[in-house]
């Protein structure tokens, strides 16, 4: 099927013919997250958030695809596999693709680039003991909530998936906080 004909289908309303279709492009990207540490399950899930940013660009009035769905999708999948990587700590410098992402070749792009990080990173250190506990158990370690449950003395899986929702959003918040004092801060400067 066409890129035209997917695009006509998802605006229609008509998404599951659209989705069957757009599924012939995961091999690729299962074979770019099994390249980079990850494994198959690692791939449909990226592959899924990748249909659902494509579905919702394509639902935006004034869309237009620049590429290839296929080219589009699996550059969204490879900046959400590193962004995935990134948040389970993995080394990003042997990445087994030929054609790396575009970085930033300007200077003050890739300082502020970093700077984002540690500000993510000062937040993160922020919470207290028992959130981060949490955080890191669910993004890093991939414990399953009824374990994390069990682990940290919560009522139920419930109870634990409140607590990480709690700790995501706290952690959220100190991170606009501190990128809020760093505009302040260089406005005065």
């Amino acid at each position: 099927m066409d890129d035209q004909r997917i695009i006509e289908l998802i605006r229609t309303g008509r998404d599951h013919e659209a989705f069957k279709a757009l599924y012939a492009h995961l091999p690729k990207v299962e074979h770019l997250v099994r390249q980079n540490s990850g494994r198959s399950g690692d791939a449909k899930d990226i592959f899924q958030d990748a249909l659902i940013i494509f579905h919702r660009r394509v639902r935006t009035e004034g869309f237009t695809l620049t590429s290839s769905i296929g080219t589009f999708l699996f550059a969204v999948c490879r900046n959400l596999w590193r962004e995935e990587l990134r948040r389970r700590n993995k080394s990003l410098t042997e990445w087994k693709l030929e054609d790396a992402p575009d970085e930033p070749a300007d200077l003050t792009a890739l300082l502020a680039r970093e700077g984002e990080y540690k500000r993510a990173e000062q937040a993160l250190k922020s919470l207290g003991a028992k959130c981060l506990d949490v955080l890191t158990r669910f993004y890093v370690k991939h414990e399953p909530l009824q374990l994390i449950a069990k682990a940290l003395g919560f009522a139920g899986e419930g109870a634990a998936k409140t607590r990480k929702y709690k700790c995501l959003e706290e952690a959220r918040k100190r991170y606009r906080q501190l990128v809020q004092m760093t505009v302040a801060n260089t406005e005065h400067a």
